[in-house]
């Protein structure tokens, strides 16, 4: 009898006891799954930019019909108008009329899950590590969705990813996170958030409330670490780079004495 292999992270959540239920949905992505592998990547590196990420927000919010203004608020006129050009031409958007668009995804309401297909594409791509998102596991406690679960040489990294800005997210959602990371039980967990904004003003000190008595330190610019087995970051810098960097820390923490 064939057996087909399961995907590395699959194997090893299977091994912690859990069922999953969803992974890699892709129905509320901004782009079609159906796109070209040469699309997808053209894709990747333009999400690479927080500039392009924020016009996607923007795109996302007005799918139905938009012009050009409107999605200048966060971007400048001739970026914008080079982005939907790009966009056309991956056939991402359509017109609508004269100096009208439309996003052809009609599912997607937010830039969510977008993000997570992003982060686990950074794992692959950028660390070489196997990655799922989008993921709900059956006998998980305290829910069971996880953003992004790779496999980082053997080891279990688990990633909440968050397109809202830090005055959006609340003390439950950070609870909820680490709720999800206990029992999960990953080798470390990363809390991102999609902004270049200062994770020291607000992210950080409802952490210190949470994990009391346990030492909320700096890293690196924005990125602070609990005992270097959780880690909070921003995309501050480069996405990826920041990812990389709680990543590289998690290797180096078990010394070889």
């Amino acid at each position: 009898m064939t057996v087909i292999p399961c995907h590395p992270v699959e194997e090893m959540l299977k091994r912690r006891g859990f069922e999953i239920q969803i992974k890699n949905p892709t129905q509320y992505l901004f782009f079609p799954p159906s796109v070209s592998g040469e699309a997808e990547d053209a894709l990747y590196l333009m999400l690479r930019r927080y500039s392009f990420r924020i016009f996607i927000r923007d795109v996302i919010k007005n799918k139905e019909s938009f012009s050009l203004p409107d999605l200048t608020r966060y971007t400048g006129m001739a970026l914008a108008n080079e982005y939907i050009e790009s966009l056309l031409g991956l056939k991402i958007i359509e017109e609508n009329g004269p100096g009208l668009y439309r996003l052809k995804a009609k599912e997607v309401f937010s830039f969510g899950d977008t993000l997570e297909w992003l982060v686990a594409k950074i794992f692959e791509r950028e660390l070489s590590s196997p990655a799922l998102w989008g993921l709900c596991l059956k006998g998980a406690e305290a829910g069971g969705d996880y953003d992004c679960v790779a496999s980082v040489e053997g080891r279990l990294v688990y990633v909440e990813a968050k397109s809202s800005p830090p005055k959006n997210v609340e003390e439950a959602e950070v609870a909820a996170f680490l709720k999800r990371a206990e029992a999960l039980k990953p080798y470390g967990a990363i809390f991102l958030e999609d902004t270049m904004l200062r994770m020291k003003d607000k992210i950080v000190p409802i952490f210190e409330s949470l994990v009391e008595g346990r030492d909320v330190k700096r890293v690196e610019s924005e990125t602070f670490s609990v005992e270097d087995k959780v880690f909070i970051t921003n995309s501050g810098r480069d996405i990826a780079a920041n990812i990389a960097l709680c990543v590289r820390r998690l290797l180096e923490r078990d010394g070889f004495w």
